[in-house]
């Protein structure tokens, strides 16, 4: 391994794998050492319209400057992958490394569509995302700061385009993709959230953003219907619901009660035959059928294949009593779930989203039968939460922040 030059920090499809040392350069350059190993060629991704603008600073920039310890691993798409492309940040889960990120799947997607994806580590293992987690929050780190500046180091080295640079993160990593969209939505086309909740008080993102959402019904580390204190993070928690609230405003969206804005998913996080979960004369809203679903019981409510629940229409499906439990009923309106043939239209996960006015999207995708953590790519909930998440986000584009909140 050797100090790559400032030539090659330009020449980005010839490096497959690379780690960052954080120490200020001797001398201005990117700092990079890299993993001179053959690259695998990967397919090219579309040409965007516009040219990258590469440039260099005259000498250490801010994240050069920042000195902090850790490596960051950096993956880049094939020789044959016109830039500049996308740039993909992956966020860590409370106590890991960057490292983890490499079995969520994007390192090989990254390869194959055409993305850049670094994986920084936290201070500790742990990142600042307002009320938690463990020393980063409670040390105050700048870690918005940082990576803000990681962005701008990373653009100025690489044919990134900076218009479509989106974050996903797991868990607490999560949390910091919410706070990062919360404070700069203008860096990003986009973030994906896996597990994870809004701990930033006061979000109210300046610019539209796209956000995608995927929780586990059975998440009771970082609750998706939220929790007034979770003692091992020693932290209220912020419901899904509630976390998605301040990104649907900016972005315009309507609510979530209209036919079809809620539906059952597949593993691909496609829609299946249903067009709704449920039918009723009036409008339902994601908590009300969430709550039903969570009322019904196995014999009422037929399991799929998977382990989740299936619901909405489909052909010789019939309708599943209504819930027993009292609570649910008076919280709930009335309206009834139908089942559906998994065999020919499996539903695994709770997929919501609206149109907004802006042209960016918030989708949510609940997944019954999945715990706290990157959903299984096999078995009982499996879902494929790479190639989902990166479908939806691939399409995203920054927007400029309005001059007022």
């Amino acid at each position: 391994m050797g100090v790559v030059s400032a030539v090659r920090c330009r020449r980005a499809a010839t490096v497959w794998l690379l780690s960052l040392t954080l120490a200020v350069p001797a001398t201005a350059g990117c700092g990079i050492l890299a993993d001179d190993r053959p690259a695998t060629q990967a397919a090219s991704g579309p040409t965007p319209a516009a040219a990258a603008v590469v440039t260099r600073t005259a000498g250490p920039d801010a994240y050069e400057r920042s000195g902090r310890p850790g490596n960051l691993r950096l993956v880049l798409p094939g020789a044959d992958t016109a830039g500049p492309y996308p740039l993909v940040i992956a966020l860590h889960s409370l106590f890991h490394d960057g490292g983890e990120a490499a079995g969520w799947g994007l390192d090989k997607l990254a390869k194959t569509a055409g993305f850049a994806l670094v994986s920084p580590d936290g201070i500790d293992g742990s990142w600042n995302a307002g009320t938690c987690c463990d020393r980063a929050a409670n040390a105050s780190v700048d870690d918005v700061g940082w990576l803000h500046a990681l962005i701008q180091h990373l653009e100025s080295n690489y044919p990134i385009d900076p218009a479509r640079v989106v974050i996903i993160g797991l868990s607490n990593g999560g949390m910091m993709a919410y706070r990062y969209a919360c404070e700069h939505p203008e860096d990003l086309a986009g973030i994906a959230v896996v597990a994870g909740s809004l701990q930033q008080l006061g979000c109210r993102p300046n610019a539209p953003v796209t956000v995608v959402s995927v929780h586990g019904g059975k998440d009771g580390h970082v609750p998706g219907a939220g929790t007034p204190w979770q003692p091992a993070l020693g932290t209220p928690i912020t419901s899904t619901e509630q976390s998605l609230a301040p990104f649907r405003a900016a972005d315009r969206c309507e609510t979530p009660t209209h036919p079809g804005d809620v539906t059952a998913a597949g593993q691909d996080g496609a829609p299946r035959l249903s067009p709704t979960i449920g039918t009723s004369g009036a409008a339902v809203t994601p908590a009300q059928i969430r709550a039903v679903l969570a009322a019904v019981t196995p014999q009422a409510q037929p399991t799929a294949a998977s382990g989740g629940p299936t619901t909405g229409p489909g052909a010789g499906g019939t309708a599943a009593p209504a819930p027993s439990s009292t609570t649910a009923a008076s919280t709930t309106p009335s309206f009834t779930l139908l089942t559906v043939d998994p065999a020919t239209s499996p539903a695994d996960a709770v997929r919501t989203e609206s149109t907004c006015a802006t042209g960016t999207r918030v989708v949510d995708y609940y997944l019954p039968d999945v715990d706290h953590g990157w959903p299984p790519a096999t078995g009982p909930g499996a879902f494929d939460t790479a190639s989902v998440l990166w479908q939806l986000l691939s399409t995203a584009r920054a927007h400029a922040a309005s001059t007022g909140r």
